[in-house]
């Protein structure tokens, strides 16, 4: 095969892996298009040496491992501290098992902030590249990698709309046509119109095919395997107009500023917050609701429910809210405060959860209005002080956590917590958890005091922004508390409920929607921007009450008088809940560490290097441009050094014809020596009659090969060389030093 047809295969087998690299980008946010395509093009060129000689497929095995490195160290770097190679590479089959958790724990769309789960899906797009290059370049076997490639691109399918895949399985098509007729050049001499146009044929078919049945189907009724349009929080589903909720939220995905999109209109005498469920187990990475079931409630009248008291909740005063989606699709009925009674506007089957959230059986919408009586609590912050902590059994289980309590840590914690971190890498990174927690509770034991410092803490030292920083710690929650202090409201609520179960507190992660903007006198507009997370604290006698650590948000009815919506914060001063500045929202922290060299000596984070994947691809690039030659020709000259000098002499008989085959010189494996020396004459002008029969004399036994038979023929080799390179011209001795062979002819006779 001719060195342009070569590189045409190498780009089409390279698109390919491009394509799968695509379809599995899309099936989450932000867009991680660069990375992954970044991951196809090492996966593609580290599995093709075999490419430029076929027996040199097992470098191709070589290059696997390090063409990983490459890939994960462009990803990540790793700390400072993880010195040798053994150490990264724990580091990063860590963050790999990470990433592996988080995807097993997630919805669709993924969220591609947690770059653990980036690095899961780059190392899985490499390895299927590299198989597709390893069969496709290397074993000149493209069905195989066909199919690799379609197991992503099918993947990419299952959780996309038809009408926005329709590029990625018509680019597909086409590229795999072309791949199986260009393939049939490695098996022939020469090239045949017929193999290029069945190609070429083929794909225009199958593409034509694929269109034809699209336009018999209606794309807007037509719905792929899993939609995960569906299940996302806040949607745009179409044009635009429909909305679907659900509780796992992507919270940076929602809060846009430049696009609010209208969620429901809420009619209501009291602001508050409008929760739709709430999330009551802590695996260390993330936060899941552990009761989907619930139990289903009876109709008292005409689509009306009656809610049963699931035990003591807080005194207040009872209303009736009037909620409205127009373009709303939902598993959960949003509540302010505890409800009562439940009218809908159509059938339904409602259930009630442990957390005292209103869920739905059956998906309801587009179009979803109700009427909810609840009581919103009315509290005082005295309410709260000195309530103790006497909890009711149903209680204990929102004070699970991964790892100890602090209360659990026995007479001398410090040490204690450094024995419990030790036991893996999971639990190590909360090392700095206990001294945290140390400077922000200090020496205050009561709950409600506890309550307030965490929230008045993480108002003040954290910011709040919806760009993540990158760090090295694999959980979320940990790297928002111990490393970057940087985050948005699922990182602050979760941040405090975990903390507050830390000190024995129960607690709970609320979310929902914030109350909106008031449109007229008790109306309120509620967006996608005001999408929110919370937290809920148990107390005694009283029940669960709404604390919000978020900076920027002034909660309803907040302050030492506080009768609306159950917040109770007596903060009247600078970041407090009534005090929080807009200006909070930075997009970088002021850093502030407040636990020093504590959390595992480290003074700086390390994370993903942005610039070092081309970077270190062009050297790679580089390294084999430079080094592939430099092999061939150490191998050569090994041949040359070894053995007896009967079989010195066959070797170097051997690589004079391999560089006239390098140079496109026609020289058949059945061409004797008499024909070569005809060849060198009339190609080259070289007389080598009376080398050619010293060697041939050799080969006949006439007699035993001696060094001065190598050493005529070593000159002869190097004068071939020198009259190759003056008539070929340097590009085609510099595609000869890489055994890239153009299209051979007859040499002339």
């Amino acid at each position: 095969m001719s060195p342009s047809r070569r590189l045409l295969y190498l780009l089409l087998c390279l698109l390919l892996a491009l394509t799968g690299a695509l379809a599995l980008a899309r099936i989450g946010a932000p867009s991680v298009a660069g990375a992954l395509a970044w991951a196809a093009l090492v996966g593609t060129l580290a599995g093709g040496p075999g490419l430029l000689r076929r027996r040199a497929w097992p470098l191709a095995l070589l290059l696997l491992p390090l063409g990983a490195y490459l890939v994960v160290r462009g990803q990540l770097t790793p700390p400072a501290h993880s010195h040798g190679l053994g150490a990264q590479l724990g580091f990063y089959l860590d963050r790999l098992w990470s990433g592996r958790d988080v995807y097993a724990s997630s919805e669709f769309p993924l969220d591609f902030h947690d770059p653990s789960l980036v690095l899961l899906l780059s190392v899985i797009v490499y390895a299927c590249a590299w198989l597709a290059g390893f069969f496709t370049l290397s074993l000149r076997r493209p069905l195989p990698a066909l199919v690799v490639v379609l197991a992503m691109v099918g993947f990419g399918l299952t959780v996309d709309r038809t009408a926005r895949t329709v590029g990625l399985p018509l680019a597909f098509l086409l590229l795999a046509g072309g791949l199986l007729a260009l393939s049939h050049s490695f098996e022939r001499h020469r090239r045949l119109r017929s193999d290029t146009l069945a190609g070429v044929a083929t794909a225009t078919i199958a593409g034509l095919a694929a269109l034809s049945l699209l336009g018999v189907t209606s794309l807007a009724s037509a719905r792929p395997w899993q939609d995960w349009r569906s299940w996302r929080p806040v949607a745009v589903l179409g044009s635009g107009t429909h909305l679907s909720f659900d509780w796992t939220i992507n919270y940076p995905r929602l809060l846009n500023p430049r696009k609010r999109i209208e969620v429901m209109r809420v009619t209501s005498p009291v602001p508050s917050y409008w929760r739709a469920n709430a999330l009551d187990y802590f695996t260390g990475k993330s936060w899941l609701n552990s009761d989907t079931e619930g139990i289903a409630l009876e109709r008292q009248a005409e689509h009306a429910y009656s809610v049963p008291e699931t035990g003591v909740s807080p005194p207040g005063t009872t209303i009736d809210e009037v909620f409205d989606g127009k373009a709303l699709f939902t598993d959960f009925f949003f509540t302010g405060g505890t409800p009562v009674l439940l009218r809908l506007s159509q059938p339904a089957q409602v259930r009630l959860t442990t957390a005292g959230s209103l869920g739905a059986l059956d998906t309801l919408g587009p179009q979803v209005d109700y009427v909810l009586t609840a009581r919103v609590p009315q509290l005082a912050p005295t309410d709260l002080i000195g309530l103790g902590r006497e909890y009711p059994v149903d209680a204990v289980q929102y004070m699970q956590l991964p790892f100890p309590a602090r209360a659990d840590l026995g007479v001398h914690p410090a040490d204690a917590w450094q024995a419990a971190t030790d036991r893996g890498s999971a639990r190590r990174q909360w090392l700095g958890l206990y001294r945290l927690d140390r400077t922000i509770v200090g020496d205050a034991t009561d709950p409600y005091a506890i309550t307030l410092r965490i929230e008045e803490y993480l108002r003040e030292h954290y910011v709040y922004s919806l760009t993540l920083l990158p760090s090295d710690l694999s959980s979320p929650y940990a790297a928002f508390l111990l490393d970057t202090h940087v985050g948005y409201c699922q990182q602050f609520a979760g941040s405090m409920a975990l903390l507050l179960r830390f000190n024995g507190i129960p607690a709970r992660v609320a979310v929902g929607f914030a109350t909106g903007r008031k449109v007229k006198p008790g109306q309120y507009l509620v967006t996608t921007n005001d999408a929110h997370a919370w937290v809920e604290v148990y107390f005694p006698q009283i029940g669960w009450v709404p604390f919000d650590p978020t900076p920027g948000h002034a909660m309803p009815g907040s302050g030492p008088s506080s009768t609306s919506a159950g917040f109770v914060d007596p903060f009247t001063r600078a970041g407090g809940a009534a005090a929080a500045a807009p200006s909070a929202r930075a997009t970088s922290p002021a850093r502030h560490d407040p636990l020093g060299a504590y959390a595992g000596g480290r003074t700086t984070t390390t994370g993903p290097s942005r610039g070092a994947p081309w970077a270190l691809g062009l050297i790679v690039v580089a390294a084999v441009l430079i080094a592939w030659p430099l092999v061939r020709l150490a191998v050569r000259q090994r041949r040359l050094r070894h053995g007896d000098a009967e079989r010195r002499l066959r070797a170097a008989l051997a690589q004079l014809h391999t560089d006239l085959r390098d140079f496109g010189v026609d020289v058949p494996a059945a061409q004797t020596l008499e024909e070569t020396a005809a060849v060198l004459r009339a190609r080259l002008g070289i007389d080598a009659g009376e080398t050619v029969a010293r060697a041939q004399a050799v080969l006949f036994g006439g007699r035993r090969a001696a060094e001065q038979d190598l050493d005529e023929l070593a000159r002869l080799h190097r004068e071939v060389r020198r009259r190759l390179r003056a008539s070929e011209g340097w590009a085609r001795t510099a595609l000869a030093q890489y055994g890239l062979r153009r299209t051979t002819l007859p040499a002339p006779t």
